[in-house]
């Protein structure tokens, strides 16, 4: 299986090649982005997966809360550039969880902590939010776990 960077190297060039504008603006940006990640406090310095992953969720829900603001705005153009882009940034993410996935899941996290009632909802949310990492949204998994333990 190819490396996320990788994928992303050969993706850029793929772009350049075709004059995919919009293609080439979104995947440069994204390996800045990774570069300065991958320098940050507490990071190893190399850009792997787990950082790919990270780093396009956080783009996404970046050109989510943009395409809100310019459609709120009347900026259609720029709306759908965003959209454009976000379509790009998707291709590098794994398959979202279906909710039954994510709640077999959390089902499973809370077997395993046996958490006391509502109270409990941290140490679930810390299980489940390590065991689910890159593969379904905090906010899912917050709405399972309160679902769940009836909070």
């Amino acid at each position: 299986m190819v490396a996320l960077y990788d994928r992303i190297q050969s993706e850029t060039v793929r772009a350049r090649m075709q004059r995919d504008e919009v293609g080439l603006d979104t995947l440069s940006l994204l390996k800045s982005e990774l570069v300065r990640a991958s320098k940050e406090g507490g990071a190893s310095g190399s850009i792997d997966d787990d950082l790919v992953v990270r780093v396009t969720r956080k783009e996404v829900k970046r050109r989510e809360e943009a395409i809100a603001v310019y459609s709120k705005a009347g900026r259609e153009d720029a709306a759908r550039r965003e959209e454009a882009e976000m379509e790009v940034l998707r291709r590098f993410l794994p398959a979202a969880m279906s909710e039954q996935e994510i709640e077999a899941e959390v089902r499973a996290v809370i077997a395993e902590v046996k958490p006391e009632g509502p109270k409990g909802f941290g140490q679930v949310m810390k299980a489940a939010s390590a065991r689910l990492a890159g593969r379904a949204d905090g906010t899912q998994i917050a709405g399972v776990a309160r679902r769940l333990l009836g909070s």
